[in-house]
Order: structure tokens, then sequence, then C-alpha cells
């Protein structure tokens, strides 16, 4: 009994797990949602994609078919286009009447693109136009916007341009009312490729980078990628070869994101060679030209290889070379039946023209060139038609307007909410007020605390007579730098600065006198010193200058102005009647620089406090530097053990 207990427990388990893998397979909800996240990280949703791909038998076929169309979405997205046809031929095998519109309408699209990148214009828009009409037909705004944008570039790739035009602004009108940021991208980057076509280059470039920056603001990777290689080939088309070569070296770096992208390595490598040809540097521009070719790429695209190569070859007197490669850009061209009489085919004639009189067959090359000439002018009457001209001033300005009338409804709609949004947050302006105040108050707070904190921070460092550093903190300084200082070519110097008699200025003319002197005395030194530098007043008529990056000679220049302007300086005290009487006061100075023979800051404020011994021995008035001659003398010497402890002190 208790085997057949556990028997049917395993078989509703299984069961149980069948069902819940089943209801995941057939709930297609997060792949309808999935299309944000695409555009965002196309590779790693495409790796995710893959994770299911076992289970193709076991998905319903209404899961299948979303499945299907967002990896054809990242394929696309990552330049897959192989694999991308493969999906497509694969989702459409069971597109059936039953299949929902939006999905038939998707894959209807991925076909017309599969026949534009194939060069079959005319079927392309055959398809392209059969989404727009079952779009328009379900109310499905978006996707006839994108099938109508679609349709647009393919005409414009055949050169009906005023027809490009209309249709294109038609979907600009419907993508701008749905305020659909990515839509009107798209518009504006198709806008940039058909103007570039026209020779608008300016305005081609004004189209391609607004759409940039909106990708840029969407975080689409792969379509940033797009624009960028639409201002590249503009700017090529424009001759302005260095910024195409730029924007085709960035479109380069910026695949990246998508690996194996043998169809985008292939277009930066078809923009890089173009450039290089049409800018006349053919010893380069053949190399590139013919690693191009080599890649896997568009045919239509290669035929443009071929007749850049033609050329350089012709300008390296390679004419046999030359006819081969123009033979086969002709093939190409006769596979691409729409091509012909565009300016992409009819430039074949213009470089046989060339080759001709590079062969010395001038009547032909003649032929040949008024057969160019009078393609050319055919074409430039259609494309640059008055009509044609009023289309596209006409659509301008009508854009306009749209943009106009739209803004205009959208600022009322704003207005309304912006009334109602004002009635519910009364309450949150007052509480926002009071926030503020409160902050405000604190900020004041803090602001007075730090104020405190800094005048407690400089009476602790600065002498309060004086106003120059204390002993503890110019010290420090001294320490530290000579601590940190490793390379000789770094030197240091410091002063030791005695008022000479100090002791018989303050019993002669009191204290108050001898204050005013110690504050002078300490001024002409902030005047003389460099910003760098520090003085600091180290004991009662002392003080301490130390001086980074300068050597022995600079400071005795810098010490013996020191003296001068000391002995210059004008002292004036009282008598006993009052009158004012001149003092001369004077001072001493020791000078010690850093040396292999310095080992600590310690070893130095010695040498400068000998240097000074020497200086008040020899007469005073006057700056001395240290000699090591001077090491034996019998001068007093200084506590080590208070300087060591004034230096080590926190």
């Amino acid at each position: 009994m208790q085997l057949v207990y556990r028997s049917i427990l395993l078989l509703f388990l299984i069961s149980y797990v069948f069902v819940v893998n089943a209801a995941q397979l057939a709930d297609s909800s997060a792949l309808q949602n999935m299309e944000d996240q695409l555009n965002k990280q196309p590779w790693k949703t495409y790796q995710s994609l893959l994770t299911q791909a076992e289970k193709l038998d076991q998905m319903s076929p209404h899961y299948k078919l979303w499945w299907l169309l967002r990896k054809a979405q990242a394929e696309n997205l990552l330049y897959f286009f192989e694999k991308f046809e493969l999906t497509v031929d694969q989702a459409q095998q069971s597109i059936n009447l039953q299949t929902p519109a939006r999905i038939t309408i998707n894959f209807d699209i991925f076909r017309g693109l599969i026949l534009q990148r194939q060069g079959r214009y005319q079927l392309a828009q055959k398809n392209l136009k059969k989404a727009k009409q079952l779009a328009r037909k379900n109310e499905f705004t978006y996707l006839a916007v994108r099938a109508k944008q679609e349709l647009a570039y393919t005409r414009s790739l055949t050169e009906v341009y005023e027809l490009s035009l209309t249709e294109l602004q038609q979907a600009y009108v419907e993508a701008f009312a749905l305020n659909d940021e990515f839509l009107i991208a798209k518009i504006n980057e198709v806008y940039g490729a058909i103007y570039g076509y026209m020779h608008d280059y300016a305005k081609s470039i004004d189209y391609y980078q607004k759409a940039l920056t909106s990708y840029q603001k969407l975080g689409y990777p792969a379509l940033e990628v797009e624009a960028i290689y639409g201002l590249a080939a503009t700017y090529r088309y424009w001759s302005k070869y260095e910024l195409a070569i730029k924007y085709y070296q960035q479109y380069q770096k910026a695949i990246e994101f998508s690996p194996n992208n043998i169809n985008g390595k292939f277009y930066a490598s078809y923009g890089i060679a173009m450039s290089e040809a049409e800018q006349g540097n053919c010893q380069q521009a053949l190399v590139t030209l013919e690693r191009a070719i080599n890649l896997e790429g568009l045919l239509d695209y290669k035929a443009e290889l071929y007749k850049r190569k033609a050329q350089c070859l012709i300008k390296e007197n390679k004419l046999t070379a030359a006819e081969q490669s123009l033979a086969k850009a002709d093939d190409i061209f006769i596979a691409f039946p729409e091509l012909i009489g565009t300016r992409w085919q009819i430039e074949v004639i213009k470089i046989r023209a060339e080759l001709a009189q590079a062969q010395g067959n001038s009547d032909q090359a003649y032929q040949l060139l008024k057969e160019f000439n009078d393609s050319q002018l055919q074409l430039l009457k259609k494309n640059s038609s008055d009509r044609l001209l009023r289309v596209r001033s006409a659509l301008e300005v009508e854009r306009q307007n749209v943009e106009i009338s739209l803004l205009q409804q959208r600022a009322k709609v704003q207005k309304l909410k912006f009334e109602q949004q004002k009635h519910k947050n009364s309450m949150q302006v007052y509480i926002i007020s009071f926030v503020v105040m409160l902050i405000f108050l604190i900020l004041f707070f803090v602001y007075f605390q730090w104020r405190n904190n800094k005048k407690l921070v400089l009476l602790s460092v600065r002498d309060p007579l004086s106003d120059s550093f204390n002993r503890r903190y110019v010290f420090n300084f001294l320490n530290k730098l000579i601590s940190s200082n490793t390379a000789e070519k770094n030197t240091v110097s410091i002063m030791v600065i005695d008022i000479d008699d100090f002791k018989q200025v303050n019993d002669s003319y009191g204290h108050p006198f001898g204050d005013t002197v110690i504050r002078e005395v300490a001024k002409i030194g902030t005047e003389i010193m460099r910003s760098e530098d520090v003085i600091g007043r180290v004991g009662g008529e002392e003080f301490l200058c130390v001086l980074p990056r300068i050597d022995a000679v600079q400071c005795l220049h810098i010490a013996q102005r020191f003296v001068n302007k000391v002995n210059a300086c004008e002292f004036l005290a009282s008598d006993a009647d009052d009158n004012n009487q001149r003092v001369n006061v004077t001072v001493s100075i020791g000078i010690a620089t850093t040396s292999a023979n310095t080992y600590s800051s310690s070893d130095l404020y010695v040498q400068a406090d000998k240097a000074l011994y020497h200086a008040k021995y020899n007469g005073k008035n006057r700056a001395i530097q240290y000699q090591d001659s001077m090491s034996h003398s019998t001068q007093h010497e200084p506590d080590f053990n208070t300087l060591n402890l004034t230096l080590t002190d926190d």
C-alpha cells in the first residue's frame, strides 16, 4: 500500500513540474515586454533567449513565434544577418491566418529589411507596404510608423526622394504625436541618410546628431552605432575625409558590444578604405580596399570598393588590374537591375572614361565621359526638380508647424496636470518650507562652528605676538619636509634669525617697543619669503625660516636681503621726554642647506645654529652659510633633547 502511495506522489510531482514548465513556455508576456531590454543589452538578452532553444518543441505556437521574433530582433541588432535571415525564414513557416497581427507585421518588416539588404528593393517595398497596411488595419500605430520609416529609406536607395520625404514626413508626424523618442530617433536617422544622398550634407549631419543624442539618452548601443556610421558616411560624401575616418574608427570601436560581428567589421573596413581612396591616398587605400573586399559583406557595397580600387589602380598605372576591378563592379550592378541608372552605377562609366584616357584612347574616353555627363544631368534634373525642392521646403515647414501644434497641445495637458498637482501638494509645500528652514538653521550652525574651529586651529599654529607660525608648527613642518625629501635635487634650506642685542633693546626702550620690533621683523620676513616658505617664531627674539627647493646660494641672497631690509627699516622709540628717536635694529642669520651629510631635521637645525653663532661672533648684522669647518666650533650647543621632543610633538 505504501508503495502505491509513493508511486502516486511521484506521478503527481512529475505532472506538476511538467505543467509548470508548460505554463512557462506558454506565457509570452515577458517576451512581449522585452523590447527595451533588447535595445539596451542586445548581447546579454540574446544569450538569455538562447537558453530556451532546446525547448523549442515544448513551446506553444504563440510563445514560439514571440521567441523567434525577439531572437530575430536581437540578431539584427547584433549584425548577425545570416542568423537573422534563418530565424525569419523559420518563423514565417509557422505564420498562418490565426497568427496575431502584431507578430505578422513585425516579421513582414523583418522580411523587408532582408530584401533591402539583398538589393531587391521592389520586393522590399512590397513587404513593407503590406506591413504598413496590416498595422493600420489593426490600429498598431507604432508598427505602422516603423514600416513607413523603413519604406521611406528603401525608396531613397533607388533615389525616389520625393516620395521618400513625403512618406517620412507622415511617419514623423505620427511618431511625434505618440511622443515616442525611439521612433523619432529612427526617423531622424533616415532623414540623415536621405539628405546625405541628396548632397545636403549639413542637414544630414544635423539629423544624424539628433538621432545619436536620442539613442545615447535611451541607452541603446546598437542604434548609437548606426548613427555614428551615418555621420561617418555623410562626412565621406562631403569630402571631409579626416572626420569620416575618425567616425569610422569610432564605429569600429563601438561595435565591440557585439562579439563576432562580421558585418560590422566589413562596414568599418569599407568606410575607412573608401575614405582613404577618395582622399587620394592610393598606396594605403589599395591595402585597405583589398582587405575590405576579402571580408564577408553586401555585394552592392563591394561594387563601390571595386570602383575605388579601379581608380587607384589607374592612378598607379596598373591598367589591366583596373579593367578587372571595373568588370567585377559591372557584374554586381547587372545583378541589381534596380540600381541601373543611379549615381552609383553611372559612376562606372566615368571611371571607364578615366581608364580609356590612361590607355591613350582619347576618343573612347570622350564618348564615355559624354555618356556619363548626360546620365548625370538626367539624374540631377530628376533629383533637383522644382517640385522636389518645393516638396522639401513644404515638408520642413509642415514638420515645424506640426511640432508647434503638438507642443501647444502638450503644454495645455501639462498645465491641467500642474493645476491638479498644485491642489494636492499644498501641504507638501508647507512641509518642504519647514524642512528648508530647518536645514538653513543647521547649515548656519555648522558654518558658525566651522568658523570657530578654524579660528581655534589658527590659534594653535600661530604666534599671537608676531602673527607668524609658532615653534611647534614650524618644527613639525621642517621635520616632515626633511623626512619626505629623498631626491637630492629637492634641496631644503633653513635660516635661523636672531635679533641682535634684543635684551638691551628691551631694557633701554621697554617691552612694548621690543614687541614692535618682533612684529616688524616677522612682517619683513613674510614679505621677503615666497608663498610656499614658512617662517615661525621659535624663541623670544629668534625666528626659523624653512625654504623648500632653495639651494645654498639662493638662500644666502635671500638672507642678505633680509639683513639689509631690517637695517633699512626705521624703528622709532619714545625717550623720557616723549620725543621719537631712531633705533638701529639688526639681525644675524645662520643658514644651512640639506646635503649628503644631513640625516635629519635636527642635524640641519644644529648646522644653522652653528652658522648663527659665527654670524654673532664675527660682528653680528650679517648672514653666514654653514661650512663643514664649523662642525668643531665651541659655541653653545642647543638642547637636542628639547629639539627632538619639539620635532616629534604632534
